[in-house]
Formats: C-alpha cells, structure tokens, sequence
C-alpha cells in the first residue's frame, strides 16, 4: 500500500517534459560511457587542447589543465545538471519527501550504473570514486535548484 501511494504521488507530481529532459540527459550520461577507452580518451584530450588555447590567447597559465581535471569536471558538471533536471522532474521544489527520494534514487542508480556500464566496455573502468564524484555533482545541482527557488520566493514576498 505504501509503494503504490508513494508512485501514485509521484505520477500526480511529476513534470512531463522535465521527465523526458531527464531521461535524454540519463541517455547522454551512458552514451558517454559506452565510448571505448580510445575515443573517450580522445575526446577528452581535444577538451585539454581546446582548453589550453583558450587560456593562452588570453595570457592566462594553461598548464593545469590535465586531462585528469577535464574528465573528473565532466563527471561532476553532468550530474550537477542531472541533479538540477531531475529537481524540477519531480517536482521536490514542494520538499515532498517522496520526491526527493525520487531525485536522489535517481542520481545514485544513474551514477551506480554509469559505472558499471564501464566495466562492459574496452578500455574503460568503473569506479567507486567516480560514482561518488557524481553523487556530489546531483547533490550540488539539487541544492542549486533550491536555494534558486528559495531567493525567488524571497523576492516575491517583498
């Protein structure tokens, strides 16, 4: 009885094209990871490279920029969005309890499996820490969201 109330709740909530910009972004996420090792890598190196050249036309350092630092900020800005989208997916501006477990379950279920979806793939390797890079990556998007929902309503009552 709880769980058939609980997904009631949620399909009276849920926002349709919020839902469906959540699923294109899940989509992207494991597309992403089912790139091979090379490709991956590939894409990767062009981002340090596209970077870097940005940085020097300015005259500002560039040689921080790794392929490392490019990877590990990939990770953690498309779970931040992943974060923010599924917010407003589920409606969990409302604070609903049930909503915000939606969000949540969310995120960690598309971070575990991104991550094991890169064990099945050549020259890739899932990790733990990077399921917990993008677990900080939703929940900085998810407080983004609504704190920004919470300055508006701020204003509004001025």
């Amino acid at each position: 009885m709880i769980q058939k109330t609980f997904i009631t709740q949620l399909r009276s909530r849920a926002s349709l094209s919020w839902l469906a910009l959540m699923c294109i972004a899940i989509v992207c996420i494991w597309g992403n990871s089912l790139v091979p090792g090379e490709g991956s890598g590939g894409m990767s190196l062009a981002v340090v490279e596209a970077i870097r050249r940005v940085l020097a036309s300015l005259g500002l350092p560039f040689d921080w920029v790794t392929n490392f630092i490019v990877r590990k900020t990939g990770h953690f800005m498309e779970y931040l969005l992943l974060g923010v989208v599924s917010f407003q997916a589920f409606k969990a501006h409302d604070v609903s309890r049930g909503a915000l477990v939606a969000v949540v379950l969310t995120c960690v279920m598309t971070a575990s499996i991104d991550e094991t979806i890169q064990l099945l793939v050549p020259g890739r390797c899932g990790q733990i820490v990077d399921v917990l890079l993008d677990c900080c990556g939703a929940v900085s998007g998810i407080v983004l969201r609504f704190a920004s929902i919470h300055v508006h309503v701020r204003k509004e009552t001025r």
